[in-house]
């Protein structure tokens, strides 16, 4: 069927094209004055003001990014055992005082290898910092060290300890760790001082993911339950992007299935 373009026909149709467009131009503004009128819930969110998106307006202030200011080296990894592989630190802070922990590694090798230990060192301002003789494990033939985890490969790989805040926490398990290797899943420590550990269990307590990083967990007061943040990939093993993912426990660190969080480039 031909359809034939009439002049009435053409007249009709740029008034219905006008009538559009000038209902848009009066009703927009309403509806965008309508829109700032009606506040952003947050509950109880943590919010950044990055942009003007929650702020109605400005009197005698300014959105400003504030950058870091770089105070110099506090930590050196400088014992033979640290050396320039140490990383993945861990600050823990309670009661004004400050707890470090890191892995040392003198040189590089395979993720999860024999030759790495975790690390220990305290401070009380967090800016001066000691690194005690604990008298735990034998290195290179003595005790005078800071060493607070040995002989546990691949668990010192990325031993990530936190300072648990649930209130039905036992105290002689008021710190606890996770650390482990795609090999041998997330095993979990608990310990009293943070310098005597002790394994909760032979098996990993989780077992889903490539954890070839910081995994790094906590309690969540919000939630009531644990949580853990850490690495997987999207496809299989080191296949297809690296990402983070994120997976929680109810009862102590038996943790559930993850779920994924986000993609890193």
């Amino acid at each position: 069927m031909n359809w034939k373009l009439t002049p009435m026909t053409f007249k009709l149709n740029m008034k219905k094209h006008l009538l559009f467009i000038f209902l848009v131009l009066v009703l927009s503004p309403l509806l965008v004055s309508g829109q700032q009128d009606s506040p952003v819930i947050i509950g109880k969110d943590r919010e950044l003001f990055v942009d003007q998106h929650l702020v109605e307006s400005l009197e005698n202030a300014e959105i400003t990014l504030h950058h870091p200011e770089d105070k110099g080296k506090v930590l050196d990894f400088d014992k033979p055992w640290e050396g320039a592989f140490s990383a993945y630190v861990t600050i823990i802070e309670e009661d004004g005082f400050f707890r470090a922990y890191y892995r040392g590694v003198p040189t590089a090798g395979k993720d999860g290898n024999s030759d790495e230990v975790t690390c220990y060192a305290e401070s009380r301002d967090g800016i001066h910092w000691e690194k005690p003789d604990l008298g735990i494990y034998e290195i290179e033939g003595s005790k005078n060290n800071n060493v607070i985890l040995a002989n546990e490969a691949p668990v010192t790989h990325n031993f990530s300890p936190f300072l648990d805040s649930n209130p039905a926490a036992k105290p002689n398990e008021k710190l606890k760790a996770l650390g482990g290797t795609s090999k041998s899943g997330l095993v979990a420590f608990v310990s009293a001082d943070g310098k005597n550990w002790k394994k909760v269990r032979e098996e990993a307590v989780f077992t889903q993911g490539v954890f070839d990083s910081q995994n790094v967990s906590f309690w969540s007061e919000e939630e009531q339950v644990y949580v853990c943040y850490f690495r997987s990939w999207t496809g299989k093993g080191y296949n297809g992007f690296r990402s983070v993912s994120r997976t929680t426990s109810e009862a102590e660190l038996l943790l559930s299935a993850g779920i994924l969080c986000a993609h890193v480039a």
